[in-house]
């Protein structure tokens, strides 16, 4: 069987008029990759976390807003605008039970900084303000999938280097905050020039975490390369899938 992949969600609209959105390219890709893409709403209660991730072989976590800074005890800088206190204790939910359940987890930009932070680390709130020496991290008038920086691969055997080799990436990027205090079971793996983490993977060989700041769903297209890190994930979640018998559903 095809292992389910649960993607979270975010939002758009206003208040009452609040609808569930997901840019399609992740689906797509896992889809691509052999998986089945299943959708998370923003808004799973704490007692429910459990019963769903237990119909789920892996957990992609998505693109998005900003996180709260009130879950790596901070207040907000003047820069940070928004968040959602809904997706972001649904989310660290989820990450908090794929670890207990050895879920394999995928993070993409915001999804990146959540498992972070959910594994205690913390974050830059606002580049510009908080790191004026960093390059451009956030064009504002600029294609998605265009190649925006170079990304430098870390020496050694890493995930992202099993993916595309060793040496350096260039990437898009569309974001503001990043890894400030990375999390205790976190290594990094790749980095700009000016020192912001760009990905960054778990140290337990039993449970599968890799995690890019930039957007490899909107490279694809062009650059096949990228695809690669679904391919990844996807085989790990398969394994996962395999090893517990695709939990009840084989």
């Amino acid at each position: 069987m095809k292992p389910f992949i649960g993607i979270t969600t975010g939002f758009t609209g206003e208040d009452s008029l609040t609808r569930i959105a997901l840019r399609e390219a992740y689906s797509n890709e896992v889809r691509r990759a052999g998986g089945t893409p299943v959708l998370l709403p923003l808004d799973i209660k704490q007692e429910d976390v459990e019963e769903y991730t237990a119909r789920l072989d892996g957990i992609l976590f998505s693109g998005g807003g900003d996180l709260s800074p009130h879950f790596f005890n901070e207040d907000p800088v003047r820069e940070l605008h928004s968040f959602s206190s809904s997706r972001d204790n649904t989310e660290l939910a989820l990450i908090k039970q794929a670890r207990l359940s050895r879920i394999p987890v995928f993070g993409i930009c915001r999804g990146c900084q959540l498992i972070n932070v959910a594994l205690g680390g913390s974050l830059i709130q606002d580049i510009p303000s908080q790191m004026p020496q960093a390059i451009g991290h956030n064009p504002k008038e600029i294609q998605y999938h265009e190649p925006y920086h170079s990304v430098s691969i870390l020496p050694g055997k890493s995930l992202i280097a099993g993916i595309v080799g060793q040496g350096s990436l260039r990437t898009n990027s569309f974001h503001h905050q990043a890894v400030k205090q990375l999390a205790p079971a976190l290594r990094v793996t790749a980095q700009t020039s000016d020192g912001i983490v760009e990905a960054f993977e778990g140290e337990d060989p039993a449970w599968y975490v890799n995690c890019v700041q930039f957007h490899p769903e909107m490279m694809c297209e062009k650059y096949p390369e990228f695809r690669g890190f679904f391919s990844d994930f996807v085989k790990a979640a398969s394994s996962a899938c395999k090893s517990s018998a695709c939990k009840s559903s084989a």
